[in-house]
């Protein structure tokens, strides 16, 4: 893999300009991102979506949030790209993943906040 790759959970994402939303044909996941001075990414919203290109755009709800927070690229991973979770090379290497959600979307309830806390590697998992 090359340096500047993207894994989250074992699960490797292109960047993209962050309006490029709109030439993504496809079902998958998506992440607004900030690319830090360090190389990580801190991820401001992660959504699992049909037709990317009809969500990822700046009439998102959560779009406001990502620019004020300094969002700079769109991730994503395309549903058929027949990659499961955790089948990036055991030597692959990522610059660090953080993780800074829109407020609203933090839940009480225990089920939805372990799923939160995870990272969203349950997400991940429902696509395998």
């Amino acid at each position: 893999m090359r340096d500047d790759t993207i894994i989250i959970d074992g699960v490797a994402f292109m960047s993209l300009y962050h309006h490029d939303g709109r030439f993504v044909r496809g079902d998958g996941l998506f992440a607004f991102a900030r690319r830090d001075p360090d190389g990580g990414r801190t991820i401001l919203h992660f959504e699992l979506a049909q037709d990317i290109h009809r969500v990822a755009g700046p009439d998102h709800p959560r779009w406001a949030y990502a620019v004020s927070q300094g969002m700079n690229e769109l991730l994503v991973h395309l549903a058929g790209s027949q990659q499961r979770p955790g089948e990036t090379a055991p030597d692959a290497v990522s610059r660090p993943i953080r993780w800074a959600i829109h407020p609203d979307d933090v839940v009480e309830d225990a089920s939805e906040a372990a799923h939160a806390a995870d990272g969203g590697e349950a997400l991940i998992a429902s696509m395998a």
